[in-house]
């Protein structure tokens, strides 16, 4: 699907269980994502991302499904302003959410302690202006 300018939204079935590197890259008209509950990773290289560009692109939910959001996986995602992360996710690589400029808070469904067990590339955000992860059980300043 990458390059798919015209694409406004996808529906990825419980019958795929990874989104591979450069999928919707530069999908620049997707606005809606719905990931199935099989899907356990959303991958990435140091090339392209699965939702790499997708700038249209406002809010994601991972679900708890996943476990490994790859590198560069939404980076440039400049209007990207919502994002929730599943409960299973151990890894978040380079680059996965760098350039989403209007990204402020993020929500992940676990507790503190489980966030700060994710394996997180050093940049795995940036250039953003990314500064609260919400909790179930409290906040964490960035």
């Amino acid at each position: 699907f990458a390059q798919c300018f015209s694409l406004p939204s996808i529906t990825i079935p419980n019958s795929v269980t990874s989104i591979g590197y450069g999928a919707f890259y530069e999908c620049k008209s997707l606005t809606s994502v719905t990931i199935g509950n099989s899907v356990t990773s959303i991958e990435g290289n140091d090339l392209f991302g699965a939702f790499e560009k997708c700038s249209g692109l406002t809010s994601v939910t991972i679900p708890d499904s996943v476990t490994s959001i790859g590198e560069r996986a939404f980076y440039k995602c400049k209007n990207l302003t919502s994002v929730t992360i599943g409960n299973s996710v151990t890894s978040i690589g380079d680059l996965a959410f760098v350039y989403c400029y209007r990204l402020t808070t993020m929500n992940f469904n676990g507790t503190t302690s489980q966030w700060n067990e994710i394996t997180k590339a050093s940049a795995w955000e940036g250039y953003n202006s990314l500064t609260t992860i919400h909790c179930t059980d409290g906040d964490i300043a960035l």
